[in-house]
């Protein structure tokens, strides 16, 4: 029955043709396509965008912050056994605890 509807329907004049190329007449097609062929084609003499902008330099520490991060570095020194096992250690390990140290007194908040 399937092969009966298929063969009756690929006959040219069925009104059930289900190929895409059979469009349904539209008397705007044509039109739309004149007109779109008139308007001139979208960005044409565009130029590239320009850079972004630089990012914005890092805000200066107040003098409260640089005494109070001084003091936190005087305590991991301390904690550490002086100045001179604090010079024995990488400057990535410094920078590490210092961080933490930071994290610890802050609490998450910056």
């Amino acid at each position: 029955m399937s092969e009966l509807i298929r063969r009756v329907n690929s006959q040219p004049g069925s009104p059930f043709i289900s190929s895409p190329s059979a469009r349904p007449y539209s008397p705007y097609l044509k039109t739309s396509k004149s007109l779109l062929s008139k308007i001139a084609p979208l960005h044409a003499t565009r130029r590239t965008p320009p850079p972004p902008p630089p990012r914005p330099p890092p805000k200066k520490k107040t003098k409260k912050e640089i005494e109070r991060e001084e003091k936190w570095e005087e305590e991991v020194i301390d904690g550490v056994g002086g100045i001179n096992e604090w010079a024995a250690l990488a400057e990535e390990e410094r920078k590490s605890m210092l961080r933490a140290k930071m994290e610890m007194e802050m609490g998450g908040w910056d």
